[in-house]
């Protein structure tokens, strides 16, 4: 019996790109509000998938003026590689205080550290001038993609939800249309830095945006995880209520069709939810399902060993440095939180050092502050070794505590 799961954990860890034993830690990627600071990359780990410490006091790992078009980003999904030691991330390129209806792209990113990261931004109507419907005029949002390893065609595939002002329809308020969502896929290059026309995988009869797809090793089949999004409407295909809330489909095929269940997975009477995010316990066959209860201050985690029947566990208030919202959570190795944690401190030791206020430095401290602040951003920003970020945040530790005394 021993033998079967740890087999079975395999093919799981390998779904993920992964090698099962090596792995120690979860680390959340996710972006934080609904408003410029808000909508940067920020980081969070976990030593068992429900309950997460922000990394720099909660501040983001990438600024977002330096990798978007709108300057902003939301809906982080972070992948491990095939070959284990490279990350892949996407994002909504996107700033809501410009409008829900003002995004037209997405954003690739590629790293072997987790820190520094190469960007490319795919603005839709540029990128796709001759594709009908998807001019800039008529293109609603390009939300939330996410990315996955289709063994078949060995390449990685990204899906992302679309929404185009001419696909909106009527609901049951005469005055209000719903931006009709489809779930589409590309397949990016090489490179990871552009990607191939956008093809249509899942319609859901309804709007469906937050797409999570993870392959089912048991039954040999890939799980589509998504919300039902917009007011609440009879779905004609089902013959459902829609509510915004989690909801699964199935298919054989990475690329579908997807056959839908037309049920709510999130715990009873808990609405609305969205950005679900599915991934294995390390060291298990279960699987947690994370979603953002966004009108109640809280995560809700819940747990399943088929992926299909899951278990409420527990809400993780949003709160203090940790407020996520829509992310997604990998696993890392003890070394890669090593990494990561040294450069927390770092960037932890540089605010402590912002924070005492100016009178308390002389005039020669305060020049001291600027080098120190200017030499800790170029080792964050070109360093990577745990022994770089220590020595350091060393110096400035040192520093703090002489302007103290």
């Amino acid at each position: 019996m021993k033998n079967r799961i740890l087999t079975l954990f395999i093919g799981i860890a390998a779904a993920f790109g992964m090698q099962a034993q090596e792995y120690t830690t979860y680390l959340f990627a996710y972006f934080s509000g609904n408003w410029p600071d808000g909508e940067q990359v920020r980081y969070a780990l976990s030593d068992d998938g429900y309950n997460y410490h922000a990394l720099n006091y909660g501040r983001p790992v990438v600024a977002s003026d330096t990798i978007a078009l709108k300057r902003s980003v939301r809906d982080p999904h972070i992948l491990r590689a095939e070959d284990g030691k490279t990350f892949y991330m996407v994002l909504t390129d996107m700033r809501s205080d410009m409008g829900w209806q003002s995004n037209d792209g997405l954003i690739l990113m590629k790293s072997t550290d987790l820190l520094h990261w190469e960007h490319t931004a795919i603005h839709f109507p540029t990128r796709f001038p001759d594709l009908e419907g998807f001019d800039e005029k008529n293109l609603h949002a390009v939300w939330a993609p996410q990315t996955i390893w289709d063994e078949k065609v060995g390449k990685y595939m990204i899906y992302y939800s679309i929404g185009r002002h001419d696909w909106e329809y009527p609901t049951e308020d005469p005055n209000f249309n719903q931006p009709y969502f489809r779930i589409y896929y590309s397949y990016a290059n090489e490179d990871f830095t552009d990607i191939t026309e956008p093809r249509l995988l899942f319609d859901f009869g309804t709007a469906a945006i937050d797409g999570d797809i993870v392959y089912d090793a048991k039954n040999e089949e890939y799980v589509l995880f998504f919300k039902d999004e917009g007011r609440s409407v009879m779905n004609k295909k089902g013959n459902f209520r829609t509510r915004q809330g989690v909801m699964r489909a199935t298919s054989k095929s990475l690329t579908g069709p997807y056959e839908v269940e037309y049920r709510h997975l999130q715990k009873p009477g808990q609405y609305p939810t969205e950005g679900s995010s599915v991934f294995p316990l390390i060291g298990s066959d279960e699987y947690i399902l994370m979603y953002d209860c966004y009108a109640n201050g809280h995560y809700q985690f819940c747990k399943s060993n088929d992926l299909k029947n899951f278990t409420y566990v527990q809400n993780t208030p949003t709160r203090g440095t940790f407020t996520p919202r829509h992310g997604s959570v990998i696993h890392i190795t003890d070394a890669e939180r090593q990494r990561l944690e040294a450069w927390s401190s770092l960037g932890e030791a540089v605010q402590d050092m912002a924070k005492i206020a100016v009178p308390c430095y002389t005039l020669d401290e305060l020049a001291k502050r600027k080098d120190l602040e200017t030499y800790a951003s170029q080792v964050m920003a070109t360093k990577n070794t745990p022994k770089a970020f220590k020595k350091t945040e060393k110096k400035i530790r040192k520093f703090i505590a002489k302007v103290k005394q």
